[in-house]
Formats: structure tokens, sequence, C-alpha cells
């Protein structure tokens, strides 16, 4: 399967130094040109890691007008995985902001975000336990909900 990634999943994943799940679950991963710019902007943390990691996986969209379009009402990257996603035919993006996930459904895309791709991973054995990496994030200022982490720990059969 493939994806297209945005920008906060691409630092989370990098902030828990797990990149690579993303190569281990997906056949490829895309990493629209705004997204990469975005996360790889001085002073964004990982950067150094994003681009040695997604220097390869960079790609940019054609539709500048759907592109202008969803930027009414999404910011460039959100935009960009959307506009990228459809271009290439990929079913699956990986975005965190609900707004963004919102338009993606509505644009029949399948969405997942950084949760989702640690639970693949815990259900892949890729890693053994998800909390270590959700408390991690939540320690360098990744903001997830009360609500959201303890389901995602019940998801993972993990004490909260």
């Amino acid at each position: 399967m493939k994806a297209v990634i945005n920008t906060t999943p691409l630092i989370s994943l990098a902030i828990i130094n797990n990149l690579s799940l993303l190569d281990e679950l997906f056949e490829k991963v895309y990493i629209p040109n705004a997204v990469f710019k975005e996360a790889t902007r001085k002073g964004k943390n990982k950067t150094k890691f994003i681009e040695t990691w997604g220097k390869n996986k960079i790609l940019n969209i054609i539709d500048v007008k759907e592109k202008a379009a969803l930027e009414l009402i999404l910011d460039e990257g959100e935009a960009e995985v959307i506009v990228l996603a459809q271009e290439k035919e990929i079913d699956l993006v990986i975005i965190d902001e609900d707004k963004a996930r919102k338009i993606a459904k509505l644009n029949n895309l399948n969405v997942t975000g950084t949760i989702g791709i640690l639970l693949d991973a815990k259900k892949y054995e890729k890693i053994l336990q998800l909390k270590p990496f959700l408390d991690k994030l939540i320690a360098e200022g990744i903001y997830i909900s009360r609500h959201l982490y303890i389901n995602a720990l019940v998801l993972a059969n993990e004490k909260y």
C-alpha cells in the first residue's frame, strides 16, 4: 500500500525515532514538497533526520487550482497531501489534524494518523508497546487528548 504523509505525523515519528516504521508498513510513502519544506524548516524538531529519511520521497503536485481551492480551508501542506493522493491515486493519507482528516474523507481518501501508524506497528509486531511512544510525544509537546490517549492504549491492550 502507498501513502502520503503530512507534517505533524512526519515530525511525530521523527521525534520517537521511528520514521522507519513507514518503510516497514508501506510499499511507498510520498511527502508533498510543501510538507517537506515545513517539516525541515530551520528550528523544527528533528530536521536533519527528516531530511535524510525523506529526501527521495518528495513529490510536487500538478493541480495548483485544486490546491488553491483547498487552501481556502486547509494549510498548504494539508492541501498538497490531499491533491497528491488524488493525482497519484493513493487512497491513504497520514494526517493528524481533524479538519484536514474530514476534508480528506470527503474526497474519498482513507485516513490514518500518527497513532494509527503506531497501532499498526504494534499489530504487526514492529514495536512492542505503544505507551512509551505516546508518552514521549506528549513530553516533546505533541498534543494528544486524554480521550485519544486512553482509547489508543485500550486498542493496544495496554494499561493507562
